[in-house]
Protein backbone atom coordinates (compact mmCIF):
# COMPACT_ATOMS: atom_id res chain seq x y z
CA UNK A 1 0.00 0.00 0.00
CA UNK A 2 3.11 2.04 -0.04
CA UNK A 3 3.19 3.11 3.41
CA UNK A 4 5.67 5.64 4.62
CA UNK A 5 5.60 4.27 7.90
CA UNK A 6 5.44 1.64 10.48
CA UNK A 7 3.63 1.90 14.11
CA UNK A 8 3.13 -0.54 16.96
CA UNK A 9 -0.36 0.07 16.41
CA UNK A 10 -2.87 -2.37 14.25
CA UNK A 11 -3.12 -1.53 10.99
CA UNK A 12 -6.51 -0.51 10.27
CA UNK A 13 -9.30 1.83 11.95
CA UNK A 14 -12.97 -0.07 11.81
CA UNK A 15 -16.01 2.32 10.83
CA UNK A 16 -18.66 2.91 13.09
CA UNK A 17 -21.11 4.92 11.15
CA UNK A 18 -22.09 5.70 8.21
CA UNK A 19 -24.59 8.85 6.79
CA UNK A 20 -27.02 7.70 4.18
CA UNK A 21 -27.24 9.42 1.08
CA UNK A 22 -23.24 10.05 1.70
CA UNK A 23 -20.48 9.43 -0.72
CA UNK A 24 -19.27 6.69 1.06
CA UNK A 25 -23.06 4.79 1.13
CA UNK A 26 -23.29 5.21 -1.97
CA UNK A 27 -20.22 3.79 -2.98
CA UNK A 28 -20.94 0.90 -0.66
CA UNK A 29 -19.22 1.19 2.53
CA UNK A 30 -20.77 0.07 5.30
CA UNK A 31 -20.73 0.09 9.27
CA UNK A 32 -18.20 -2.32 10.28
CA UNK A 33 -15.89 -2.20 7.59
CA UNK A 34 -12.21 -1.09 8.61
CA UNK A 35 -10.55 1.44 7.00
CA UNK A 36 -7.11 0.34 5.77
CA UNK A 37 -5.37 2.98 3.85
CA UNK A 38 -6.13 6.58 2.11
CA UNK A 39 -4.02 7.28 -1.00
CA UNK A 40 -1.60 4.76 -0.82
CA UNK A 41 -1.30 5.65 3.59
CA UNK A 42 -1.59 3.19 5.97
CA UNK A 43 -4.60 4.28 8.65
CA UNK A 44 -4.65 3.65 12.47
CA UNK A 45 -6.46 5.80 13.59
CA UNK A 46 -8.52 9.31 12.87
CA UNK A 47 -5.65 11.31 13.04
CA UNK A 48 -3.91 9.25 10.22
CA UNK A 49 -6.77 9.75 7.63
CA UNK A 50 -7.23 13.76 8.70
CA UNK A 51 -3.55 14.22 7.44
CA UNK A 52 -3.63 11.81 4.54
CA UNK A 53 -7.05 13.42 3.00
CA UNK A 54 -5.57 16.63 0.95
CA UNK A 55 -8.40 19.62 0.48
CA UNK A 56 -6.12 20.47 -2.10
CA UNK A 57 -7.14 17.33 -4.14
CA UNK A 58 -10.59 16.68 -5.86
CA UNK A 59 -10.75 13.22 -5.10
CA UNK A 60 -9.62 9.82 -3.00
CA UNK A 61 -8.67 6.29 -2.64
CA UNK A 62 -9.34 4.14 0.33
CA UNK A 63 -9.10 0.43 0.85
CA UNK A 64 -11.17 -1.59 3.21
CA UNK A 65 -11.69 -4.99 4.55
CA UNK A 66 -15.27 -5.77 5.00
CA UNK A 67 -17.03 -7.74 7.70
CA UNK A 68 -16.65 -10.73 5.61
CA UNK A 69 -12.13 -10.13 4.95
CA UNK A 70 -13.35 -8.85 1.86
CA UNK A 71 -10.60 -6.30 0.37
CA UNK A 72 -11.90 -3.52 -1.14
CA UNK A 73 -10.83 -0.44 -3.40
CA UNK A 74 -12.96 2.56 -3.41
CA UNK A 75 -12.58 6.17 -5.05
CA UNK A 76 -14.54 9.06 -3.70
CA UNK A 77 -14.87 12.46 -5.76
CA UNK A 78 -14.36 14.50 -2.57
CA UNK A 79 -10.69 14.76 -0.46
CA UNK A 80 -12.82 16.31 2.12
CA UNK A 81 -12.99 14.20 5.85
CA UNK A 82 -16.26 16.46 6.21
CA UNK A 83 -17.36 14.94 3.03
CA UNK A 84 -16.89 11.91 3.07
CA UNK A 85 -20.14 10.83 5.50
CA UNK A 86 -18.52 8.21 7.79
CA UNK A 87 -16.79 8.00 11.35
CA UNK A 88 -13.98 5.68 12.67
CA UNK A 89 -13.82 4.48 16.10
CA UNK A 90 -12.17 6.07 19.03
CA UNK A 91 -8.98 6.14 19.23
CA UNK A 92 -7.15 3.00 20.92
CA UNK A 93 -4.98 4.42 23.37
CA UNK A 94 -1.74 3.63 23.99
CA UNK A 95 -0.41 2.44 27.34
CA UNK A 96 1.75 3.77 29.47
CA UNK A 97 4.63 1.14 31.47
CA UNK A 98 5.98 3.39 33.39
CA UNK A 99 5.89 3.01 37.95
CA UNK A 100 5.49 7.09 38.94
CA UNK A 101 6.27 7.77 42.52
CA UNK A 102 3.35 10.13 42.29
CA UNK A 103 1.38 8.15 39.52
CA UNK A 104 -2.95 8.78 40.43
CA UNK A 105 -3.50 5.25 39.47
CA UNK A 106 -1.42 3.94 42.27
CA UNK A 107 -3.71 5.91 44.55
CA UNK A 108 -7.24 4.91 43.74
CA UNK A 109 -10.01 3.15 46.24
CA UNK A 110 -10.23 -0.35 45.16
CA UNK A 111 -13.83 0.28 44.54
CA UNK A 112 -12.73 2.70 41.39
CA UNK A 113 -14.03 1.61 37.63
CA UNK A 114 -12.54 -0.26 35.76
CA UNK A 115 -11.49 2.54 33.20
CA UNK A 116 -10.38 5.22 35.64
CA UNK A 117 -7.21 1.87 36.25
CA UNK A 118 -6.37 2.99 32.46
CA UNK A 119 -2.27 4.52 32.30
CA UNK A 120 -2.51 6.43 28.80
CA UNK A 121 0.99 7.31 27.42
CA UNK A 122 -0.34 8.65 23.92
CA UNK A 123 1.17 11.25 21.40
CA UNK A 124 -2.59 11.51 19.92
CA UNK A 125 -4.17 12.55 23.02
CA UNK A 126 -1.18 14.72 23.89
CA UNK A 127 -2.11 16.43 20.73
CA UNK A 128 -5.94 15.96 20.41
CA UNK A 129 -6.50 16.73 24.50
CA UNK A 130 -3.76 18.00 26.12
CA UNK A 131 -2.73 14.95 27.88
CA UNK A 132 0.50 15.28 29.19
CA UNK A 133 2.93 12.37 28.10
CA UNK A 134 6.35 11.53 29.33
CA UNK A 135 8.08 10.80 26.17
CA UNK A 136 9.74 7.32 27.74
CA UNK A 137 6.79 5.20 25.78
CA UNK A 138 6.58 6.54 22.37
CA UNK A 139 8.95 4.25 19.87
CA UNK A 140 11.13 5.82 16.56
CA UNK A 141 7.86 4.85 14.15
CA UNK A 142 5.78 7.12 16.73
CA UNK A 143 8.33 10.23 17.07
CA UNK A 144 8.79 9.82 13.01
CA UNK A 145 4.72 10.38 12.58
CA UNK A 146 4.25 13.34 15.38
CA UNK A 147 7.14 15.08 12.93
CA UNK A 148 5.39 13.98 9.63
CA UNK A 149 2.24 14.99 10.27
CA UNK A 150 2.90 17.89 12.50
CA UNK A 151 1.25 17.16 15.61
CA UNK A 152 1.71 20.40 17.29
CA UNK A 153 1.85 21.47 20.11
CA UNK A 154 2.02 18.82 22.32
CA UNK A 155 2.52 18.43 26.27
CA UNK A 156 5.15 16.85 28.08
CA UNK A 157 5.92 15.41 31.52
CA UNK A 158 9.17 16.65 32.28
CA UNK A 159 9.25 16.59 35.85
CA UNK A 160 13.45 16.70 36.25
CA UNK A 161 15.86 17.35 33.55
CA UNK A 162 18.19 15.35 35.73
CA UNK A 163 18.54 11.58 33.76
CA UNK A 164 18.58 10.38 37.95
CA UNK A 165 16.13 12.48 39.29
CA UNK A 166 13.74 11.63 36.49
CA UNK A 167 14.23 7.64 36.88
CA UNK A 168 13.73 8.26 40.26
CA UNK A 169 10.25 9.84 39.92
CA UNK A 170 9.61 7.97 36.87
CA UNK A 171 10.76 4.43 37.25
CA UNK A 172 9.97 3.15 33.66
CA UNK A 173 10.34 -0.20 32.20
CA UNK A 174 13.63 -1.74 32.78
CA UNK A 175 15.51 -1.07 29.14
CA UNK A 176 14.22 2.46 28.30
CA UNK A 177 16.34 4.86 27.53
CA UNK A 178 15.12 7.64 28.61
CA UNK A 179 16.83 10.44 26.66
CA UNK A 180 14.21 13.42 27.30
CA UNK A 181 16.55 16.45 26.03
CA UNK A 182 17.33 14.75 22.95
CA UNK A 183 14.23 14.16 22.19
CA UNK A 184 12.28 17.24 23.00
CA UNK A 185 15.20 18.56 21.04
CA UNK A 186 14.61 16.81 17.51
CA UNK A 187 11.09 17.65 18.15
CA UNK A 188 11.43 21.31 18.48
CA UNK A 189 14.23 20.99 15.61
CA UNK A 190 11.27 19.78 13.15
CA UNK A 191 9.14 22.55 14.16
CA UNK A 192 6.87 20.84 17.18
CA UNK A 193 6.16 23.73 20.03
CA UNK A 194 6.25 21.81 23.50
CA UNK A 195 4.22 22.56 26.82
CA UNK A 196 6.28 20.78 29.32
CA UNK A 197 5.22 20.19 33.06
CA UNK A 198 6.71 19.64 36.88
CA UNK A 199 4.64 17.43 38.91
CA UNK A 200 6.41 18.97 42.09
CA UNK A 201 7.16 16.42 45.19
CA UNK A 202 8.54 17.85 48.15
CA UNK A 203 11.86 16.40 48.54
CA UNK A 204 12.59 15.09 45.51
CA UNK A 205 12.40 17.41 42.58
CA UNK A 206 12.10 21.19 43.92
CA UNK A 207 15.09 23.03 45.23
CA UNK A 208 18.57 23.39 43.00
CA UNK A 209 16.64 20.24 41.39
CA UNK A 210 13.93 22.76 39.73
CA UNK A 211 16.15 25.13 39.09
CA UNK A 212 18.02 23.01 36.96
CA UNK A 213 14.82 21.97 34.98
CA UNK A 214 13.77 25.42 34.58
CA UNK A 215 17.45 26.32 33.29
CA UNK A 216 17.42 23.20 30.81
CA UNK A 217 13.80 23.91 29.30
CA UNK A 218 14.58 27.40 28.70
CA UNK A 219 17.37 26.95 26.71
CA UNK A 220 14.80 25.04 24.38
CA UNK A 221 12.33 28.54 24.40
CA UNK A 222 10.35 29.02 22.11
CA UNK A 223 10.39 25.65 21.20
CA UNK A 224 9.06 24.74 24.73
CA UNK A 225 6.29 26.88 25.23
CA UNK A 226 5.71 26.72 29.00
CA UNK A 227 6.63 25.14 32.15
CA UNK A 228 3.60 23.91 34.52
CA UNK A 229 4.31 23.03 38.17
CA UNK A 230 1.91 21.46 39.64
CA UNK A 231 1.53 20.37 43.25
CA UNK A 232 1.41 16.58 44.28
CA UNK A 233 -1.56 15.35 44.80
CA UNK A 234 -1.88 12.44 47.62
CA UNK A 235 -4.93 10.25 48.27
CA UNK A 236 -5.32 7.54 51.14
CA UNK A 237 -5.58 4.68 48.98
CA UNK A 238 -1.71 4.69 48.26
CA UNK A 239 0.06 1.24 46.90
CA UNK A 240 3.05 0.43 45.43
CA UNK A 241 4.66 3.75 45.64
CA UNK A 242 7.27 5.21 48.27
CA UNK A 243 6.07 7.62 51.17
CA UNK A 244 5.89 11.19 50.52
CA UNK A 245 5.24 14.61 52.01
CA UNK A 246 2.01 16.11 50.80
CA UNK A 247 2.18 19.77 49.91
CA UNK A 248 1.11 22.27 52.61
CA UNK A 249 0.31 25.82 53.10
CA UNK A 250 3.50 26.66 54.22
CA UNK A 251 5.53 24.51 51.34
CA UNK A 252 2.89 26.54 48.61
CA UNK A 253 4.07 29.52 49.91
CA UNK A 254 8.16 28.82 50.09
CA UNK A 255 7.14 27.90 46.46
CA UNK A 256 5.69 30.78 45.15
CA UNK A 257 8.47 32.70 46.54
CA UNK A 258 10.75 30.41 45.55
CA UNK A 259 9.40 30.70 41.76
CA UNK A 260 8.82 34.14 41.58
CA UNK A 261 12.41 35.57 40.95
CA UNK A 262 12.37 33.27 38.21
CA UNK A 263 8.91 34.18 36.52
CA UNK A 264 10.15 37.94 36.98
CA UNK A 265 13.36 37.31 35.36
CA UNK A 266 11.93 35.18 32.59
CA UNK A 267 9.29 37.72 31.81
CA UNK A 268 12.64 39.69 31.07
CA UNK A 269 14.42 37.65 28.62
CA UNK A 270 11.25 35.25 27.33
CA UNK A 271 8.69 37.81 27.26
CA UNK A 272 6.47 35.89 29.45
CA UNK A 273 6.42 34.51 32.70
CA UNK A 274 6.93 31.10 31.07
CA UNK A 275 6.97 28.90 34.74
CA UNK A 276 3.68 29.18 35.64
CA UNK A 277 2.16 27.80 39.12
CA UNK A 278 -0.51 25.92 39.25
CA UNK A 279 -3.85 27.51 40.97
CA UNK A 280 -3.58 24.98 43.87
CA UNK A 281 -0.40 26.82 45.45
CA UNK A 282 -1.97 29.83 45.24
CA UNK A 283 -5.33 29.00 46.77
CA UNK A 284 -3.59 26.52 49.55
CA UNK A 285 -1.41 29.81 50.73
CA UNK A 286 -4.01 31.76 50.54
CA UNK A 287 -2.06 34.22 48.50
CA UNK A 288 -3.33 36.24 46.01
CA UNK A 289 -3.69 35.12 42.69
CA UNK A 290 -1.73 36.71 39.49
CA UNK A 291 -3.61 39.14 37.35
CA UNK A 292 -4.73 38.28 34.15
CA UNK A 293 -1.37 39.53 32.01
CA UNK A 294 1.02 37.41 33.77
CA UNK A 295 -1.23 34.22 31.81
CA UNK A 296 -0.53 35.52 29.05
CA UNK A 297 -3.66 33.39 26.87
CA UNK A 298 -3.96 31.11 29.58
CA UNK A 299 -2.44 28.16 27.60
CA UNK A 300 -2.24 26.00 30.15
CA UNK A 301 -6.59 26.35 31.66
CA UNK A 302 -6.86 22.37 31.30
CA UNK A 303 -3.51 22.24 33.79
CA UNK A 304 -5.27 23.93 36.22
CA UNK A 305 -3.34 27.18 35.41
CA UNK A 306 -5.20 30.17 35.50
CA UNK A 307 -8.81 28.71 36.03
CA UNK A 308 -8.92 30.84 39.50
CA UNK A 309 -7.97 33.70 37.54
CA UNK A 310 -10.17 33.65 35.21
CA UNK A 311 -13.39 32.32 36.87
CA UNK A 312 -12.79 35.19 39.02
CA UNK A 313 -12.29 37.74 36.18
CA UNK A 314 -15.51 36.62 34.52
CA UNK A 315 -17.49 36.66 37.68
CA UNK A 316 -16.67 40.21 37.88
CA UNK A 317 -17.99 41.08 33.93
CA UNK A 318 -21.04 39.24 35.18
CA UNK A 319 -21.58 41.01 38.01
CA UNK A 320 -21.21 44.76 35.96
CA UNK A 321 -23.20 43.92 32.71
CA UNK A 322 -26.07 41.33 33.51
CA UNK A 323 -29.57 42.49 33.85
CA UNK A 324 -31.04 42.58 38.18
CA UNK A 325 -34.21 41.10 37.66
CA UNK A 326 -33.81 37.52 36.08
CA UNK A 327 -32.98 35.90 39.06
CA UNK A 328 -33.98 38.09 41.98
CA UNK A 329 -34.99 35.87 44.94
CA UNK A 330 -33.19 32.76 43.48
CA UNK A 331 -32.26 30.55 46.37
CA UNK A 332 -30.16 27.54 46.19
CA UNK A 333 -27.04 25.68 47.27
CA UNK A 334 -23.97 25.21 45.66
CA UNK A 335 -21.57 23.10 45.45
CA UNK A 336 -17.46 22.80 45.38
CA UNK A 337 -14.30 21.46 46.46
CA UNK A 338 -12.39 22.72 49.77
CA UNK A 339 -9.88 24.55 48.00
CA UNK A 340 -11.59 26.70 46.04
CA UNK A 341 -14.43 26.90 48.62
CA UNK A 342 -13.41 30.19 50.03
CA UNK A 343 -12.67 31.86 45.94
CA UNK A 344 -16.40 31.20 45.72
CA UNK A 345 -18.40 32.35 48.78
CA UNK A 346 -16.65 35.89 48.68
CA UNK A 347 -17.58 35.49 44.87
CA UNK A 348 -20.99 34.24 46.04
CA UNK A 349 -22.00 37.22 48.53
CA UNK A 350 -20.89 39.49 45.76
CA UNK A 351 -23.54 37.95 43.56
CA UNK A 352 -26.18 37.83 45.90
CA UNK A 353 -26.03 41.50 46.75
CA UNK A 354 -25.61 41.96 43.27
CA UNK A 355 -28.70 40.60 41.81
CA UNK A 356 -30.36 39.97 45.26
CA UNK A 357 -30.46 36.18 44.96
CA UNK A 358 -29.83 33.83 48.54
CA UNK A 359 -27.30 31.38 46.96
CA UNK A 360 -25.17 29.59 49.91
CA UNK A 361 -21.84 28.05 48.78
CA UNK A 362 -21.24 24.53 50.60
CA UNK A 363 -17.43 23.19 50.33
CA UNK A 364 -17.63 19.41 50.26
CA UNK A 365 -14.68 17.07 51.63
CA UNK A 366 -13.37 14.21 49.92
CA UNK A 367 -13.75 11.22 51.22
CA UNK A 368 -13.58 9.37 48.55
CA UNK A 369 -9.90 9.89 47.55
CA UNK A 370 -9.08 11.30 50.67
CA UNK A 371 -8.89 14.45 52.58
CA UNK A 372 -5.65 15.43 50.65
CA UNK A 373 -7.52 15.63 47.74
CA UNK A 374 -9.21 19.25 47.50
CA UNK A 375 -10.44 20.51 44.11
CA UNK A 376 -13.96 20.53 42.70
CA UNK A 377 -13.60 18.17 39.48
CA UNK A 378 -12.49 14.76 42.00
CA UNK A 379 -15.78 15.26 43.82
CA UNK A 380 -18.26 12.10 43.48
CA UNK A 381 -21.54 11.48 44.38
CA UNK A 382 -21.86 9.80 47.88
CA UNK A 383 -19.46 12.55 49.12
CA UNK A 384 -22.32 15.49 47.77
CA UNK A 385 -25.00 13.23 49.09
CA UNK A 386 -23.15 12.67 53.04
CA UNK A 387 -21.96 16.45 53.04
CA UNK A 388 -25.61 18.11 51.79
CA UNK A 389 -28.06 15.54 54.24
CA UNK A 390 -30.49 17.78 55.40
CA UNK A 391 -28.90 20.74 54.85
CA UNK A 392 -29.85 21.78 51.39
CA UNK A 393 -31.03 25.65 51.34
CA UNK A 394 -33.31 26.55 48.64
CA UNK A 395 -34.93 24.70 45.54
CA UNK A 396 -31.94 23.49 43.78
CA UNK A 397 -28.55 22.11 43.88
CA UNK A 398 -25.58 23.10 42.05
CA UNK A 399 -22.48 20.62 41.34
CA UNK A 400 -19.39 21.40 39.35
CA UNK A 401 -19.66 20.30 35.91
CA UNK A 402 -15.67 19.17 36.07
CA UNK A 403 -16.86 16.39 38.18
CA UNK A 404 -19.23 14.91 35.51
CA UNK A 405 -18.40 13.44 32.08
CA UNK A 406 -20.62 12.36 29.49
CA UNK A 407 -24.63 12.73 28.59
CA UNK A 408 -25.62 10.91 31.77
CA UNK A 409 -23.22 13.07 33.84
CA UNK A 410 -21.58 10.24 35.39
CA UNK A 411 -19.30 10.74 38.54
CA UNK A 412 -16.03 9.31 39.38
CA UNK A 413 -17.99 6.95 41.91
CA UNK A 414 -20.64 5.88 39.01
CA UNK A 415 -23.53 7.73 40.35
CA UNK A 416 -25.22 10.09 37.62
CA UNK A 417 -26.73 13.56 38.07
CA UNK A 418 -30.11 12.09 38.01
CA UNK A 419 -29.13 10.35 41.33
CA UNK A 420 -28.30 12.87 43.23
CA UNK A 421 -31.86 14.21 42.21
CA UNK A 422 -33.48 11.31 43.02
CA UNK A 423 -32.17 10.74 46.70
CA UNK A 424 -31.86 14.48 47.33
CA UNK A 425 -35.32 15.06 46.71
CA UNK A 426 -34.29 18.32 44.87
CA UNK A 427 -33.25 19.54 41.03
CA UNK A 428 -29.63 19.45 40.48
CA UNK A 429 -27.90 21.31 37.63
CA UNK A 430 -24.15 21.39 36.45
CA UNK A 431 -22.39 24.27 37.12
CA UNK A 432 -21.44 24.85 33.49
CA UNK A 433 -17.50 25.53 33.14
CA UNK A 434 -17.47 29.41 32.47
CA UNK A 435 -18.53 31.89 34.90
CA UNK A 436 -21.30 32.66 31.61
CA UNK A 437 -22.46 29.44 31.47
CA UNK A 438 -23.44 29.76 35.07
CA UNK A 439 -25.04 32.96 34.98
CA UNK A 440 -27.24 31.37 32.01
CA UNK A 441 -27.87 28.16 33.75
CA UNK A 442 -29.65 29.55 36.52
CA UNK A 443 -31.39 32.23 34.35
CA UNK A 444 -32.97 29.26 32.89
CA UNK A 445 -33.42 26.64 35.62
CA UNK A 446 -37.05 26.04 35.27
CA UNK A 447 -37.21 25.63 31.64
CA UNK A 448 -33.82 24.68 29.86
CA UNK A 449 -32.58 21.19 28.91
CA UNK A 450 -28.86 20.83 30.23
CA UNK A 451 -26.43 20.03 27.54
CA UNK A 452 -24.25 16.90 28.10
CA UNK A 453 -20.99 17.54 30.35
CA UNK A 454 -18.19 17.93 27.80
CA UNK A 455 -15.44 15.07 27.29
CA UNK A 456 -12.56 16.41 26.03
CA UNK A 457 -12.60 19.50 28.95
CA UNK A 458 -13.90 16.50 31.99
CA UNK A 459 -11.41 14.65 30.50
CA UNK A 460 -8.45 17.53 30.46
CA UNK A 461 -9.89 18.35 33.79
CA UNK A 462 -9.49 15.20 35.28
CA UNK A 463 -6.14 14.48 33.82
CA UNK A 464 -4.65 18.18 35.48
CA UNK A 465 -6.87 16.77 38.90
CA UNK A 466 -5.19 13.17 38.67
CA UNK A 467 -1.94 14.40 37.90
CA UNK A 468 -1.46 10.88 35.97
CA UNK A 469 1.76 11.93 34.57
Amino acid sequence: MGSTLKHNTTVGARIVAVEASSPSATAGIQSGDVLLAVNGHEVHDVLDLKFYLSERESDCTLVLRSSDGQLKRIRLKTARESELGFDLEEIQTLLCKNQCVFCFVFQLPRQSRKTLWIKDEDFRLAFLYGNYMTLTNVNEAEMDRIIEQRLSPLYISVHATEPEIREKLLRPFPGVQDDLLGRMKRLIDHGIQLHTQVVLCPGWNDGEHLVRTLRDLLEFHPGVLSVAIVPLGLTDHRRRVPAMDPVDAAYARRTIEFVKPFQDEFKRTAGNAFAYLGDEFYLMANEPLPSRSHYADFPLLENGVGMARQFLDGFTNILRRKPVDEIRGLKGTLVTGLIFGPVLEQSIQRFNRRFGSRLEVWPVENRFFGKGITVAGLLTGRDILEALQDKITGEFVMIPSEAMINEDYLMLDDMHRADLEQQLGVRVLPSGYTPNEFFNILKNMRSMKFLPASHSVAHSQLSYTMHMK
